[in-house]
């Protein structure tokens, strides 16, 4: 009795520190104290959780930890459902993948994920997207492998490139970000937006540094690209909530006959952006959980969502949601069975007849 009382009650408190860790936790801002105190709560929620079930083992305490299993059951359950209503093509192929469970570290094994997309009432010329995330550089990956990921990028001759934000953990690595940047530059243009650990690492000093290697940041704005036969690309950016402005919807409305495309760091913005006329929204910041257990999936994704929209290609309400595993890796710099990812989207228009 006393090890199966303990056992729910670990696996409840586990629901428990793992539902605030997603939704508050692992926002808190980057700090010396946040991995000691990230980790100490995880072993503190075990511990307790396992004494607490020792003392309550048979008595009517024990229906706590059973109600929260049993929302944290519903709650899975809603996830596969909204997962399943908003589901997108899977990518057409997928370069590099790695499926054997006997290599859990992946940490540099960059997969190179490719997806077809249509866009009803486009009439500009097919266009080739590549979209990376979530660099992250620092100390704990060569360069090497950055500029490796950066040139195979280039050698998909794509017509935009998209930077989705976090290039950098640490202030003291910004001084790489123009040389590597600057060896992939889309045929049309290369935008970014800034994420979170490029807030926290000073958002200028970072933005200027993205700037020199040929990146057009849009903050919370548009910019208008031809496309050489008189269509255009709306691309915008939405970089709440971390910015000090507010984004606001009039920034992304497209004329009739544009394309408008827009890049956001979370994808937790998906759901005020779409509906607005976008055909797509480009976003990172997950990392795909960045350790994903067989079986489980990612346990930790910074999102109020959960693991909703953890990673891959989604449609909400008629808008495509592109979500990378991004390049590089955070706390801890390590992925296990999660690969880093940088997707290249050929899209192409459809007749509204066809649609």
């Amino acid at each position: 009795m006393y090890l199966i009382s303990m056992a729910l009650t670990v696996a409840a408190a586990s629901c428990v520190y793992l539902y605030l860790l997603n939704r508050r936790l692992i926002q808190i801002r980057d700090s010396r104290h946040k991995s000691w105190f990230v980790r100490v709560g995880g072993v503190l929620s075990v511990i307790l959780g396992g004494v607490f079930g020792f003392l309550a083992a048979g008595s009517a305490w024990m229906l706590g930890p059973a109600a929260i299993l049993v929302a944290a059951a519903l709650g899975e359950g809603r996830r596969w459902w909204e997962r399943w209503r908003w589901r997108g093509a899977p990518p057409v192929t997928i370069e590099n993948r790695m499926t054997a469970l006997a290599k859990p570290i992946v940490t540099t094994d960059l997969a190179i994920a490719r997806y077809a997309l249509s866009v009803p009432g486009w009439c500009g010329p097919d266009l080739r997207i590549a979209h990376l995330s979530d660099f992250h550089v620092n100390s704990h990956l060569p360069l090497a492998y950055f500029e490796a990921a950066v040139r195979r990028v280039a050698a998909a001759e794509p017509d935009l490139i998209f930077y989705t934000g976090d290039f950098i953990t640490d202030p003291r690595y910004k001084h790489l970000l123009p040389g590597l940047l600057a060896q992939a530059r889309g045929r049309l243009g290369t935008f970014g937006v800034l994420g979170n650990h490029d807030d926290w690492a000073g958002r200028r000093g970072v933005a200027e540094a993205v700037a020199a290697g040929g990146v057009t940041l849009l903050g919370n704005a548009s910019v208008v690209v031809p496309t050489g036969n008189g269509a255009q690309v709306l691309v915008c950016g939405c970089e709440e909530p971390w910015t000090r402005t507010r984004w606001q919807p009039s920034a992304c409305a497209a004329a009739p006959g544009q394309l408008a495309l827009m890049l956001t760091h979370t994808p937790d913005n998906i759901y005020r952006l779409s509906g607005r006329g976008l055909a797509a929204v480009f976003a990172g910041h997950y990392h795909a959980g960045q350790i994903r257990l067989p079986l489980l999936g990612a346990l930790v994704v910074p999102s109020k969502y959960g693991r909703r929209f953890d990673h891959g290609h989604f449609v909400v309400h008629g808008t495509h949601l592109f979500v990378t595993a991004g390049v590089g890796s955070a706390e801890p710099p390590v992925r296990l069975w999660c690969q880093p990812d940088v997707f290249i989207i050929d899209l192409k228009g459809t007749p509204q007849n066809e649609a």
